[in-house]
């Protein structure tokens, strides 16, 4: 049985299979809505900026990632609350210092892709480890 939706019954449909597998990948909105709000998030360079640094510097916290992606305090700060808002990213005390960090799920997958084109290769420094972007090069 085929899934066109009832209100398109009398719709042209050319190939009501493709049009079935269309709806069958389509049918948990909400999940299309969460991936489709992890992409606009994405979609901000300085946002980006900031999950590639920490996806492969490490935790670091507000100051340090504001050196290394070339904004302020303050708009690392306001992205920070977004990503966090969007659970992208979480805060952990050590001493005085917040760290932040990149949570697991779509958006790490998502950055692993865009690291392949986007991020430079090269060693890393802080844990005396091989970047994976460098074994690209």
């Amino acid at each position: 049985m085929h899934k066109v939706p009832e209100a398109l019954s009398g719709a042209r449909v050319i190939d009501p299979d493709q049009v079935c597998d269309a709806v069958a990948v389509l049918s948990d909105s909400g999940k299309v809505a969460e991936a489709a709000t992890v992409l606009d998030v994405l979609g901000e360079a300085n946002r980006l900026s900031l999950l590639l640094a920490l996806q492969h510097a490490g935790d670091l916290c507000v100051s340090d990632l504001a050196v290394a992606v070339g904004m302020s305090d303050s708009a690392v700060s306001h992205a920070l609350r977004l990503l966090r808002a969007h659970g992208m990213v979480t805060a952990h005390r050590q001493g005085r210092l917040v760290r932040y960090r990149l949570t697991d799920g779509l958006a790490r997958r998502l950055l692993e892709v865009v690291s392949e084109v986007a991020v430079s290769p090269g060693a890393l420094h802080a844990h005396g480890e091989t970047d994976p972007a460098q074994d690209r090069a």
